[in-house]
């Protein structure tokens, strides 16, 4: 059987090696801080960072029920009624954290009766609104084209209505707050 060598003791790191990896990390930083600069420095003067870019949710909302009308007429019923759906439970959901698109129609509507201080639109509308998109979903219902434009109207008039009612709570806490 053949030997082994020896195992040689720890190896020690000269101050030279030292310095070298610390004049690396220098400049691996300089070329980062650089490019980072070069980045900012060729941004378009109307260009908008992403936080200046955010919509509000009424914003977006009111951009998707616009794509939707344009595509309206050549859609099939139950992809029509889900994307407006959607759309409401998606506003109502960011603006008022409500839960609305983890709930059935009946749960929703159940969480609207509960809480107080919801705008007067939800109670008025939205009954209606989500019986509508139920019986096309479920029941197989056939949406006519003025349903398609009267669903259209009622989610619009929706977010439009909650939106200001929020503002207007919203003003009324900024006035008492500094009275």
């Amino acid at each position: 059987m053949e030997a082994f060598a020896d195992i040689d003791g720890p190896v020690r790191i000269g101050l030279m090696a030292l310095l070298g990896l610390a004049a690396l990390i220098v400049v691996a930083l300089f070329l980062l801080i650089a490019l980072v600069r070069r980045v900012l420095k060729n941004r378009k003067p109307g260009s908008r960072t992403v936080l200046e870019n955010q919509q509000s949710p009424l914003e977006i909302a009111m951009e998707r029920l616009d794509r939707l009308q344009a595509e309206a007429e050549g859609m099939e019923a139950e992809p029509f009624i889900v994307e407006v759906s959607d759309i409401v439970r998606d506003y109502l959901e960011t603006a008022m954290r409500i839960p609305a698109k983890e709930q059935t129609s009946e749960e929703f509507l159940h969480e609207l009766h509960t809480r107080s201080g919801l705008p007067d639109v939800l109670q008025a509308r939205m009954p209606r609104f989500l019986d509508q998109c139920d019986l096309v979903k479920f029941a197989r219902q056939v949406l006519a084209e003025t349903q398609r434009e009267l669903l259209l109207e009622t989610a619009g008039i929706v977010v439009r209505e909650t939106d200001n009612a929020l503002s207007n709570d919203t003003e009324t806490e900024r006035e008492v707050a500094s009275a």
